[in-house]
């Protein structure tokens, strides 16, 4: 199976990006069936050109730190989980060669390319990293960093639970004042949706956000937590600079 590049639709080809699928096998160190996860990696990367042995992952803690990276940082998390970069749910860098990583199953995962630098980031979406603005703070982080503007970012979604199937409770207390859909006397959560408001009320255009509107829970295809709770894998989504 080909590998779904969320950021190919914009011709770009100085940069590697791809989510995987429950085929490609569980890519977690950590969650789920763990036995042949190296494995999956090393077979999946290679098709990106990536040497899994370089891998960058994180310990996710559904926050909104988001970490610049280097050539140093290569291989952390990419053999064992306990040397994966604490306390983070995102990372920069404008480094060729240094592979970026973030694993979900139901989460929303964020592709971001900034041609002019270059520079790329990868960030992991859930809904409470979501209502910190994880997606503000990615872009903030590239600004600072690089000198990034957000009219010249390309921006990729991964799949995600979709808002036919995000329900929260009636009583849902969040910072969110769009996003919640009601249906039927049910409330339901919009987490692409969300994002791509956050991502253009930091002035990046829309035209530069591609959805592919996958949905992790009612598509077979994906792993979803939701749905498969401890037993559920993890889907990786992995971009680097060519």
């Amino acid at each position: 199976m080909q590998p779904y590049n969320p950021l190919e639709k914009f011709g770009l080809n100085s940069v590697s990006a791809a989510f995987s699928r429950r085929a490609d096998g569980n890519m977690s160190l950590s969650f789920g069936d763990t036995k042949g996860s190296l494995e999956n990696r090393e077979k999946f990367l290679s098709g990106l050109g990536i040497d899994y042995r370089n891998l960058i992952t994180a310990k996710q803690v559904h926050g909104r730190n988001v970490e610049y990276v280097i050539g140093k940082d290569k291989g952390r998390g990419a053999l064992d989980y306990g040397s994966s970069i604490t306390d983070t749910d995102g990372f920069i860098t404008d480094q060729p060669g240094v592979p970026l990583a973030i694993l979900t199953a139901d989460c929303l995962s964020i592709f971001i390319y900034d041609p002019k630098r270059p520079a790329i980031a990868i960030l992991h979406a859930g809904w409470r990293s979501t209502e910190q603005n994880i997606s503000q703070a990615g872009i903030s982080r590239m600004r600072e960093k690089f000198g990034s503007q957000a009219e010249d970012l390309f921006i990729g979604f991964g799949p995600s639970i979709r808002s036919c199937c995000l329900e929260v409770e009636k009583d849902f207390k969040s910072n969110f004042d769009f996003g919640l859909v009601k249906r039927q006397g049910r409330v339901f959560m919009d987490l692409a949706l969300i994002n791509q408001r956050q991502l253009s009320d930091c002035g990046v255009k829309k035209e530069n956000i591609f959805d592919p509107a996958l949905c992790t829970f009612s598509d077979d295809d994906f792993f979803s937590f939701r749905k498969e709770a401890q037993a559920a894998g993890r889907l990786i989504s992995a971009i680097m600079l060519k």
